[in-house]
């Protein structure tokens, strides 16, 4: 009978679709789990206790939200992140820093025209979560990107590595199921889960990394396309899912020792 409980931790479809927007969507707060699904909380609160326990999705606490993220994917420190990115003016502030390296807060204020209360309040905020780092020349205090900043401008914060794939599969075979990599690259994952007396399902994961302009890239797509209002926009990876009534995916020969 435990067996049979374990077996529909990821074959059971809503809980498949939790996990993937929890490991899709970098920053991932309740609320906003509860929303996109559009279900009671209590129901998505107890799916989420039950990937939790089986050590797929981890969870922290920051800026008053719970953040849920997939373990072995991404941790907690770039989760609290990508939950500051979340407010437009703190990606506003964060680009500015990326484009103007070493610069201060007056300079911050006057060009993004805020006010310095709101550029401090925001910049404590990135700075908290490793985003910029702090430098005091002589007088004044200049920024810069700090060490989380650099992974996810390096976009290594949104890619499926090989360790993820096979800490995947662990748990899958802990279920007494038989998964095959159908397509695997460092931003999607298709997996074939079969298990005995069931038909097959298919579960995909397809991360799309989070980028920011820098001011040469700003230039250059100013001069092709002057009504491109897109600039400095931070691209929010997008949540699909292949379940059994939707078309197979090609499979692609990949060879995997697992």
């Amino acid at each position: 009978m435990a067996k049979e409980k374990r077996a529909v931790l990821l074959m059971h479809p809503l809980r498949r679709r939790i996990y993937q927007i929890v490991s899709e969507s970098p920053g991932s707060y309740f609320f906003e789990i509860a929303s996109e699904l559009d279900l009671p909380h209590g129901t998505v609160a107890w799916h989420l206790k039950k990937l939790a326990e089986a050590g797929l999705v981890s969870t922290t606490r920051f800026a008053g939200k719970r953040v849920y993220f997939s373990t072995a994917l991404r941790d907690a420190e770039v989760e609290k992140a990508f939950v500051v990115l979340r407010n437009p003016v703190s990606q506003k502030i964060f680009e500015f820093i990326v484009n103007n390296p070493n610069c201060y807060q007056t300079e911050i204020a006057q060009n993004l025209e805020y006010h310095h209360d709101t550029v401090r309040h925001h910049i404590m905020r990135l700075e908290e979560t490793s985003l910029v780092e702090a430098e005091r020349q002589g007088r004044s205090v200049h920024y810069h990107l700090g060490q989380i900043g650099k992974k996810i401008l390096d976009s290594n914060t949104e890619v499926i590595s090989r360790a993820y794939v096979e800490y995947l599969f662990d748990k899958l075979k802990e279920e007494c199921l038989h998964p095959e990599v159908v397509e695997h690259n460092e931003n999607q994952l298709t997996i074939r889960v079969s298990c005995p007396g069931k038909d097959d399902v298919y579960f995909s994961i397809e991360l799309k990394s989070w980028k920011f302009v820098n001011s040469d890239e700003v230039e250059e797509e100013k001069s092709d396309n002057e009504d491109d209002e897109d600039y400095g926009s931070l691209e929010k990876p997008s949540v699909e899912l292949i379940d059994d009534d939707l078309k197979r995916p090609k499979i692609q020969q990949i060879n995997f020792d697992f």
